[in-house]
């Protein structure tokens, strides 16, 4: 072939970067606190693996073709610790990110790939809206074919995606239907629509943050998992999310090599049993008592600011990889509310769907009651939520700390759900309802006839206390045994052994509407 030939490839691939990752571009995009596409990928990805695919393209809009190097998105695949994944990222210095067809065939190219090879696929987005010039009219009717491929990807490969930009419409339904989102703090945006269409639509005037900021999107809608601070932050968050899970359905996790834990040491199995004080009414800080119980005392939160009740992370136990769902008694008392059960059944599904062993450590009073919560429908969430803890099919350890009363027991592991091992720290508690509750609710008119209410109660509730202990529970065979809080992270590891020959892959996701 003639050298021409080679020369002339060889400019028009620097001629893309050059348009779309000049000293220009990148000087105005770090004005922003933003990164280009290829330097976002160059941090995600495992130093000098990427390759591009796609990187020819533009748009097929006369007016437009000249100004959409590689049609504004650059996709392809690379490595994460060695493993293979599919990216996507767009260009926010093409066209402010916006979308063109060609782009989105792109888009649909490295996404079905994912799916085909059985790979991760990670969006990075930052794509205001789709091109008016390439999308109005009848155009709109072969719109909507990238929310079908996802659903072919969920459940079978771990779906990625990052909100970096304005991400209204489109990106943010990727957004929802991945098993991961993040969204960087003062710069990412999600939401149905953005600003100008909200004008537009309803004559109302609202500012990018108040519809889907990173505080509105973690915190209050829970759509976004985790806010990066930074953009770096952001990837940094995926490549350890993504340390957690097989590349697909028909792989388990990867085991990593066991690291120790706190609580191995006397020091640390002292640090754990004064952390859970003897009183119920008495707050703890579960985030203390995980990293005393994980390998290097290392854990990755997952929805750490929507619904705080409950504390769902991914860990390491002896190397391998479990998903915690653990009751936070430093938010009211630990009680589970409609956003607890969101998170909570999310996160339940991702980890069966990936084949994440699951450990629940129970310390809830309740529900939430009264009138506000029926009107979120709580009823429907907290069934929904017991629909995936009784579904799941990966293996489920259940500690029992303190409190373990009614249905959200259940929804922490109880014994109707099937545990592998179920067991209780001393002082714990099991009821049907808070202490408080059953003692007038049994004895109200007793207590309130005898010569000493006061005293009366006090007996009624010893009584009732001791019935409902975690060694009346283990006396009538309804948990396994009861344990020192520093043999925790033993039951654990020893059912993980037990269980190794049971575990299954494949496909196992499932839609609920």
């Amino acid at each position: 072939m003639d050298q021409h030939h080679i020369d002339d490839l060889k400019a028009r691939r620097v001629r893309v970067i050059a348009q779309s990752s000049g000293d220009a571009v990148q000087q105005k995009l770090h004005a922003q606190g933003k990164l280009g596409a290829r330097e976002r990928l160059a941090l995600l990805l495992d130093p000098d693996s990427f390759q591009e695919l796609g990187i020819h393209a533009h748009s097929a809009h006369p007016s437009l073709r000249e100004r959409t190097p590689a049609d504004g998105v650059v996709t392809g695949f690379g490595t994460i610790d060695g493993r293979i994944v599919y990216v996507a990222a767009d260009d926010p210095g093409v066209l402010a990110g916006t979308r063109g067809r060609v782009g989105e065939l792109k888009i649909s190219r490295v996404r079905m790939a994912a799916l085909d090879h059985g790979k991760p696929f990670i969006a990075l987005m930052e794509a205001g809206a789709a091109r008016v010039q390439e999308t109005f009219g009848a155009a709109a009717a072969g719109m909507g074919t990238r929310f079908a491929e996802h659903f072919r990807l969920s459940g079978r490969v771990p779906q990625i995606a990052a909100v970096m930009g304005p991400a209204f419409g489109g990106p943010s339904f990727t957004a929802c239907q991945s098993d991961f989102t993040s969204i960087v703090k003062g710069t990412g945006f999600m939401g149905m629509s953005g600003p100008l269409v909200v004008k537009v639509g309803i004559g109302t005037e609202v500012e990018r943050e108040d519809i889907g900021g990173a505080q509105m999107s973690t915190a209050v809608t829970g759509q976004a998992d985790h806010m990066g601070e930074t953009e770096a932050d952001t990837l940094a968050a995926i490549r350890a999310f993504l340390s957690y899970l097989p590349s697909n359905c028909d792989e388990l996790p990867p085991r990593m090599p066991s690291q120790a834990a706190a609580v191995d040491s006397e020091a640390g199995a002292a640090r754990l049993r004064a952390l859970i004080p003897d009183s119920r009414r008495q707050a703890y800080d579960m985030r203390k008592v995980l990293a005393l119980l994980t390998d290097g005392g290392v854990f990755f939160e997952y929805g750490a600011r929507f619904g705080p009740g409950v504390t769902t992370a991914l860990a390491r136990i002896d190397g391998h990889s479990v998903g915690v769902v653990a009751s936070n008694p430093m938010m009211r008392a630990g009680v589970l509310d409609q956003r607890n059960a969101r998170k909570m059944r999310k996160f339940v599904d991702l980890c069966d769907a990936f084949h994440v062993p699951l450990v629940f450590i129970a310390d809830a009073p309740g529900f939430l009651v009264g009138p506000e919560i029926e009107k979120e429908g709580m009823v429907s969430l907290a069934s929904r939520l017991l629909n995936s803890v009784y579904g799941a099919s990966v293996p489920k350890i259940t500690i029992v700390a303190r409190k373990a009363i009614g249905l959200a027991y259940l929804a922490l592991g109880g014994r109707a759900s099937g545990p592998d091992a179920i067991v209780a720290w001393p002082g714990a508690h099991f009821d049907v309802m808070g202490p408080e509750a059953v003692v007038e609710l049994m004895h109200g008119r007793e207590i309130a006839a005898a010569a000493d209410p006061d005293a009366r109660r006090a007996e009624i509730a010893a009584t009732i206390d001791a019935q409902s202990s975690a060694y009346e529970a283990a006396a009538l065979g309804l948990i396994d045994d009861v344990i020192d809080p520093a043999e925790t992270r033993r039951v654990i590891v020893q059912t993980l052994e037990r269980v190794a020959q049971k575990r299954r892959t494949g496909f196992k996701h499932r839609v609920d509407a």
